[in-house]
């Protein structure tokens, strides 16, 4: 007898009742969303089909729905993005794929070392113009061929999308557009389309010391070259910031609000090294700063990008805003420049763990949560339908976001793995710092080119959905310094919990480790105020829904009842969780004295505590420790008695490990 769903229709060969269902729902969860114009956000677990509805649906058949647009899907990654796009291609979609000026202009390339402008090669003036003073690729190519003289033009074109090209792209007899998070700052493809975000975007900017990054030094040369610029009564970021908390002249105060309306023009990036576009914005940021909790003072401003040639006249909303965290001893702390996505037809986003607050936090919208399953459905659906089994092995958090801490214990767990399950195990996820060290266990332990994926990357990857075993190792941590910073964006409170000794930085004086308590932090992650909760869930959005997202690479094929795998999770911070089956003891590495104990004792066959002792240097008490703890491992067994004096015979297993113990659960 055909199986069938609840409206009569025969279901696809092999494809379960519970996810044909779930995928029904959440397709017209989606369509009513779009009718009602409804933001929302879906909260929808791995392999349900998420990026699978969106990209292979025939939008075209619904042009009341998409304001006859094109439906833009912003991916997180490049990966994700071809992923998705040929999901649309074998659906027989019209669709589109975007791809950043990197992956395709001829300048990036080496043979542009000619010709020059101002005594730099093309290629490395278009990349110092992208890069270093944040222009966008077609404004490079712009004024490039403007101070070229558009000699350039007949022999080797610069390539790339330009705005203007987009504008005709989204009002084209196209069903779908594919393009990176980045492409959100493209006006056409936010102005009137629905625009769809799987996973979470993360517009924050990143302020390590590179020369190509917007670093704190690169924003103090752009807000002093601003200030300069618009002859402002003061030249330093120090003053700027304490104006801004009240602490300074007041006579400057009038004067310089008159400088920060000053308007660059198009030739100050090119001519000023120290110049950005986003000088302006970011300057006037600081300079609104109020205080918040925690010793942070936030800021916003709106950078208005110039259009660039060809694009006047379309009246698409190209604003950007702009937000400044600094702390009260007037280090940035964070940038975060997000698109302006009010005029979004309609904005839906997809995450299987979603944090609510910092979706919000990079569009600037509010969103609806839609949760797709229940709890218990998502158990049932993950155990039955997608045939997931997750075993934690150890109960430590087992931190990784600087590399592998306990080296010989995660080798130990590769070595396991790979002789229970043979081939079978190949792939593992754990952090960036930790990826090297990770698949060079995995070559020595004999596994053939591993594929291992990093924390962050994974997201909307099915790369791994046919791999029968898997391993997360570790799990990484943003600290408690960003988790304060998102929460003054959003104007929250709530502080880490702290114990009561001292900090040993400080040692009680107060100093930026403990954010001024004096007091040392608590264990474990924390936070007290009236926001303690919010804060939590913004730590675990790193800390815990990574690790989470990867346990969910595997297992990606619900539609077939055959398919099963077992993914190894080296962390406990997942626990309590629905997502968890079974658990092990993890790896215990044999200290020297252990390790003589259960060489002999494997040696010897059968023997007694009694003679343990007698043979190597350790305690009658140590030995019998040890020999019990191989009868709890189930290495050994004992025969209670059975030896001279009533004493116990222990028969240890002749495969015994002399150097650690493994329980995998």
């Amino acid at each position: 007898m055909a199986t069938t769903n609840p409206n009569g229709k025969s279901l696809p060969p092999q494809l379960g009742l519970n996810t044909w269902t779930y995928r029904s729902r959440f397709r017209d969860e989606v369509l009513d969303a779009l009718q009602e114009r409804s933001n929302t956000l879906f909260d929808v677990p791995t392999a349900l089909g998420k990026t699978h509805t969106i990209a292979t649906a025939s939008w075209g058949e619904y042009p009341s729905l998409t304001n006859r647009r094109p439906v833009v899907h912003f991916h997180k990654t490049r990966d994700a993005r071809d992923e998705a796009a040929k999901k649309s291609k074998n659906a027989g979609l019209d669709s589109e794929v975007l791809q950043g000026w990197e992956e395709i202009s001829l300048p990036a390339s080496d043979a542009f070392d000619w010709p020059s402008i101002r005594g730099k090669p093309l290629r490395q003036w278009i990349h110092q113009q992208c890069e270093r003073n944040g222009m966008r690729y077609p404004e490079a190519v712009h004024r490039a061929k403007i101070e070229l003289n558009d000699d350039l033009l007949d022999e080797a074109p610069l390539t790339g999308i330009q705005w203007a090209d987009l504008l005709p792209l989204t009002r084209a007899d196209v069903d779908i557009i594919h393009a990176t998070h980045q492409f959100a700052f493209a006006p056409p493809l936010r102005n009137g389309t629905v625009a769809v975000f799987d996973e979470q975007p993360d517009f924050t900017r990143n302020l390590k010391d590179s020369p190509d990054e917007l670093s704190r030094e690169r924003i103090r040369c752009a807000v002093v070259a601003y200030l300069d610029e618009g002859e402002a009564p003061i030249q330093t970021l120090g003053l700027l910031m304490e104006l801004s908390k009240g602490g300074a002249d007041k006579p400057f105060q009038g004067e310089l609000q008159n400088a920060l309306t000053h308007q660059t023009d198009r030739d100050w990036c090119v001519s000023n090294d120290d110049a950005h576009p986003l000088a302006p914005a970011l300057t006037r940021a600081i300079f609104r700063a109020e205080p918040r909790s925690t010793g942070r003072y936030v800021g916003t401003a709106t950078y208005t990008p110039q259009a660039p040639s060809g694009f006047g006249g379309s009246n698409l909303n190209t604003d950007q805003e702009v937000t400044v965290v600094f702390d009260d001893e007037n280090t940035i702390q964070t940038v975060r420049v997000v698109p302006d996505m009010s005029q979004a037809h309609t904005i839906l986003g997809l995450d299987a763990f979603p944090t609510k607050p910092l979706w919000e936090l990079n569009t600037g919208v509010s969103f609806d949560v839609n949760h797709l399953l229940s709890a218990p459905e998502r158990m049932v659906w993950r155990r039955r339908e997608k045939q997931l089994r997750v075993v934690q092995v150890g109960s430590n958090a087992n931190h990784c976001t600087h590399g592998i801490e306990n080296t010989e214990k995660v080798r130990a767990l590769v070595e396991e793995i790979r002789d229970r399950h043979g081939s079978d195990f190949s792939t593992a996820i754990t952090s960036k710092a930790a990826e090297d060290t990770l698949k060079q266990m995995m070559e020595v332990a004999g596994v053939n080119e591993p594929t291992i994926l990093t924390f962050g990357e994974q997201n909307s990857r099915n790369v791994l959905g046919d791999e029968d075993v898997g391993l997360v190792v570790g799990c990484i941590d943003m600290g408690d310094g960003p988790v304060l910073d998102r929460l003054a964006e959003l104007g929250l409170e709530a502080s880490p919990d702290r114990k009561n000794t001292e900090c040993s930085d400080c040692e009680g004086d107060g100093c930026r480790e403990c954010n001024h308590t004096g007091k040392e932090r608590a264990e474990g992650r924390g936070f007290a105020g009236p926001d303690a909760r919010i804060a939590e869930r913004i730590c675990a959005s790193v800390r815990q829904d990574e690790v989470k997202q990867a346990t969910s690479r595997w297992g990606r094929n619900p539609d077939d009842p055959t398919d099963s795998a077992t993914v190894y999770v080296h962390t406990n911070v997942i626990r309590p969780s629905l997502l968890l089956d079974d658990d092990g003891e993890g790896v215990e590495i044999l200290a020297k004295k252990q390790s003589n104990v259960v060489s002999f004792a494997r040696d010897r066959g059968a023997t007694t505590a009694r003679e343990v002792s007698d043979n190597i240097n350790v305690s009658r008490k140590h030995a019998s420790n040890v020999l019990k703890r191989l009868v709890e491992r189930g290495y050994a067994s004992v025969d209670r008695g059975a030896g001279s004096y009533n004493r116990d015979v222990f028969t240890v297993a002749s495969a015994t490990p002399t150097d650690r113990f493994v329980d995998l659960g």
